[in-house]
Formats: structure tokens, sequence, C-alpha cells
């Protein structure tokens, strides 16, 4: 609905040409109103038919919000959101630094707000496999929840599609984890 509104000017031959004209003033502050709700709400359409959840965790993220996670294995995070890439977050919470990929949300809470979170916007190009090469090189201590199994250990390698976790005392057997099966890294110390 492009079309704009116009009233038909006043008649000049009326006797009250000012009522008239009020009038007409009147009518078209009211098609402007119309309109211009007509374009917001078409606005607000198209902002939420262009939403990613990366996009909504962003949003967040710039507000400095905190948000309740779940992920699809039912685990539960709470927290400040610190960081978001083009698949994964990362939520600063009780517990310390959690990674979680986007695919393995299921669920965002948010605390009322005032703007609307729409998630219609690009975000960081970052992705999962380099924000797991920075941990690798800082030796980050992690604990990977895949599915209802905890890997507890020294993240050792980030490959194309793998990451390889050390465990045990002395470090030295290996856990090699599909990404596209991770539901969480929780970086115990880096």
């Amino acid at each position: 609905m492009n079309r704009k509104l116009y009233r038909e000017p006043i008649d000049a031959d009326r006797d009250d040409r000012l009522v008239g004209l009020s009038r007409w003033l009147a009518d078209c502050r009211v098609d402007e109103a119309v309109a211009a709700r007509a374009r917001q709400q078409s606005l607000e359409q198209q902002a939420a038919q262009g939403a990613s959840v990366a996009g909504v965790l962003f949003d967040l993220a710039e507000r400095d919000l905190s948000a309740t996670i779940k992920t699809t294995a039912g685990e539960v995070c709470e927290g400040q959101i610190i960081a978001v890439g083009a698949d994964f977050v990362f939520v600063r919470g009780p517990e310390g630094d959690l990674l979680i990929p986007t695919g393995a949300i299921a669920t965002i809470r948010t605390s009322p707000t005032t703007r609307p979170v729409t998630g219609a916007r690009p975000v960081p190009a970052m992705i999962l496999l380099d924000t797991l090469d920075e941990l690798v090189a800082d030796h980050a201590n992690v604990v990977v929840t895949v599915g209802d199994e905890s890997i507890d250990g020294r993240l050792q390698a980030a490959g194309t599609d793998v990451v390889a976790v050390a465990v045990g005392k002395g470090r030295e057997e290996l856990v090699h984890i599909a990404t596209a099966t991770i539901d969480q890294v929780l970086v115990v110390a880096r």
C-alpha cells in the first residue's frame, strides 16, 4: 500500500472557509497518521521475517541484556551474552564462560524490554571453529557436552569439523568430537 491519500481541497465558494480549511487539514493529519502506522507495521513485519537466532543474540549482546538459553539437549544456561558469531554465542554464566552453537539452541528467554528484539541484522563473521581454535591456543580446560556425555579435559586441536580434547590425569588420551554434535563448551580455565 504505497499510494498516498489526498483529500480534496475545500470548496472556495463556501461561506465559512476557515472551518472548511480546518476540517481539511485535520483529515490530512489523520490520513498521514494512518499511513505512518501502516509503514511502521510493514517495517516490523519485514524485520521479523529477516530474523535469525544469531541476530537475536547479537541484539541482546549490544543491549547488555542477560538471557536464559535452553539447548536442544535440555541444558539451561542463564547469563550475560559476551560474544556472538555467525554460528555460536558465548555466555558468561555463574559456572563460567559457556560456548553454545546456535544450532544447539532451542529457546532464548529475555526480560521484557522497551524496544523489541527483532534479530534482523547481520552478525559478525567469526565462526565456532575460529573460536575453538583460539581456545586451543590458550590451552583452555573445557567441559564439552555432547548429548548426555560430558568430556572434561584440555582442548588440544580444532579441525574443519572435529575437535580433540586431551583427557585423563596426564592428558594423554584424546577424545575426538564432531563439532556438529556439540551442545555446549564450558570454559573452565584459560
